[in-house]
């Protein structure tokens, strides 16, 4: 099961922050309507002066800003600064800017089947309720051979650089967020996981094979990748192409994928 889509063509509303905000709109880009039942991954945004009441999850969130200036827990996040915000955090939203703020939100788990937001109560009384962090493309490692994630060997992956923002060494337990950088001429062969992974392309264009169909994607687009759906993505353009990437649940210490080609090997 997959599913694709452009975020200009995908309706934005309030959900049930309705009447708790302002200036505020949510593009969902995949959640419980296109079969997800793990996560629910949205492109976020906040008028000049808008403003979210203080609220508070029943699963993990992870925020990363695409434009503008966010303020939550009274950090001022800028683009490619993102938030990891705990279970149970209480927290506001509002932009103090004079543009637009955009961000991608990602809730895990159960975040479709579950309460989208409490605004009324105390909230959990936590230590750490938030992690902090910013992304620099130098940041990313050597794009030669694999993308330095286990069992993606340079057999199957080739030219792609992969960081992971937010995941277990961050506090997060349900998802990894990654930022991914294919180079012209980079790979991954076909493959399938026994978890989700969802795709939102930033920049450049990529071609992408999900369940044997075909696809062009470009900066704006996003797909969805279903437990055991097979996909692959090869960069043919002259320039490289980035994205964010989720998976969830995070994966185990192995078998995290099985290559379509190393599989029929050992059927032979």
């Amino acid at each position: 099961m997959h599913h694709v889509g452009t975020l200009a063509q995908t309706a934005a509303t309030p959900g049930t922050y309705d009447g708790r905000s302002e200036g505020f709109s949510r593009h969902i880009l995949f959640g419980a309507e296109q079969g997800s039942v793990h996560q629910c991954v949205a492109v976020c945004e906040l008028a000049p002066d808008g403003r979210v009441d203080r609220h508070f999850h029943a699963f993990e969130e992870g925020l990363y800003v695409l434009a503008g200036l966010l303020t939550a827990f009274d950090e001022r996040l800028a683009a490619d600064d993102f938030l990891f915000v705990e279970a149970g955090a209480a927290h506001a939203l509002r932009n103090d800017g004079s543009d637009v703020v955009r961000w991608l939100e990602v809730a895990a788990p159960l975040a479709g089947a579950r309460e989208e937001a409490v605004f009324d109560g105390s909230g959990a009384d936590l230590d750490t309720p938030y992690h902090r962090g910013r992304f620099e493309l130098a940041s990313l490692p050597d794009p030669a051979g694999g993308i330095g994630l286990p069992g993606f060997d340079a057999a199957n992956v080739a030219g792609g650089a992969a960081n992971i923002v937010i995941g277990p060494d961050f506090g997060a337990s349900q998802f990894n967020l990654m930022v991914i950088r294919y180079q012209p001429g980079a790979f991954i062969k076909l493959h399938d996981h026994a978890f989700e992974e969802g795709f939102f392309f930033l920049e450049g264009d990529v071609e992408a094979e999900l369940d044997g169909e075909p696809f062009e994607l470009s900066a704006g687009d996003y797909c969805w990748s279903g437990v055991a759906s097979m996909h692959a993505l090869t960069n043919r353009s002259d320039r490289p192409v980035l994205w964010l990437e989720t998976q969830v649940p995070q994966p185990p210490s192995r078998h995290q994928v099985r290559f379509v080609p190393d599989w029929q090997k050992l059927q032979r």
